[in-house]
């Protein structure tokens, strides 16, 4: 019988390099493929999703799907969660977990206002957001009510914002476009409390006043800020959307004066 003589080294070594290597397997829990697509001022995010990969998303925000995903919403945190979440930050009751049954799955979202949309990865850092900001995370990522206190209800800011915590990729919208600004170890950056999106859990900050006194809040039209200390990324939006709703005020209707049971009726039934 003939034998075949043995590989040297050198052949062995070639033989095991010219092997087809295996394709990976994607598993549910790797980063999920997006793309942010209109950006700056009509952004809506895309996802490509694999078999088994899942994308948590506030209610309402899905603008379109493909491949027949699995749709559900949960009440993150219980009841007593989600109506934290729902009073106090302003964010939806339930949220929204959009599982792929099948390779490629498209999901497309997109926030309730006009503006941008960002990511902002976790890595065991935790991030407060402002409330109506979150827009959607990947599994990796846990939201819960932050008490900012009495700087939160001075500033303007609101008493109860938005903390995410966990490692992965989580979005924020805005209205305007999303500024991202870095601040180095010590470096002081002031911002109109109107225009946060986000910033680290861990950078501290104080309540200042943007203009010298009272004399200048009036006259300069700005009011109180937030003072933020780095080092840390703080993420802010171009517009203020309560200036903006200021705006529009003189221009919504207002309602007829008059007396009589039929306008009583009128303002009841929105006639």
């Amino acid at each position: 019988m003939h034998h075949s003589p043995p590989h040297s080294i050198a052949e062995s070594r070639l033989l095991s390099f010219a092997k087809t290597p295996e394709k990976p397997q994607e598993s549910a829990e790797s980063p999920a493929d997006y793309e942010i697509l209109a950006k700056p001022s009509y952004s809506a995010l895309k996802f490509r999703l694999n078999t088994g990969q899942e994308i948590h998303a506030e209610s309402g925000a899905i603008l379109a799907a493909g491949g027949s995903p699995e749709i559900r919403g949960t009440m993150k945190g219980g009841v007593l969660g989600a109506l934290k979440r729902s009073i106090l930050t302003s964010e939806s009751f339930f949220v929204t977990t959009i599982k792929a049954r099948e390779d490629g799955t498209e999901l497309y979202l997109a926030p309730r206002a006009v503006g941008d949309v960002e990511c902002i990865p976790l890595t065991g850092e935790d991030y407060i957001v402002q409330g109506g900001s979150f827009l959607a995370s990947e599994p990796g990522i846990t939201t819960d009510t932050h008490f900012s206190g009495w700087k939160g209800f001075v500033s303007g800011e609101g008493i109860f914002m938005i903390r995410a915590s966990g490692s992965g990729n989580m979005f924020v919208s805005s209205f305007g476009g999303i500024l991202k600004k870095d601040l180095k170890a010590g470096e002081k950056f002031v911002v109109d409390n109107g225009h946060i999106v986000a910033f680290p859990a861990s950078m501290p900050y104080a309540i200042e006043r943007m203009g010298e006194g009272l004399t200048g809040m009036v006259t300069t039209g700005e009011g109180l800020a937030c003072a933020f200390t780095g080092p840390g990324t703080i993420y802010l939006q171009s517009r203020n959307l309560r200036t903006f709703a200021e705006q529009l005020n003189p221009f919504l209707r207002a309602p007829e004066r008059g007396q009589g049971a039929s306008n009583i009726l009128g303002q009841v039934f929105g006639g």
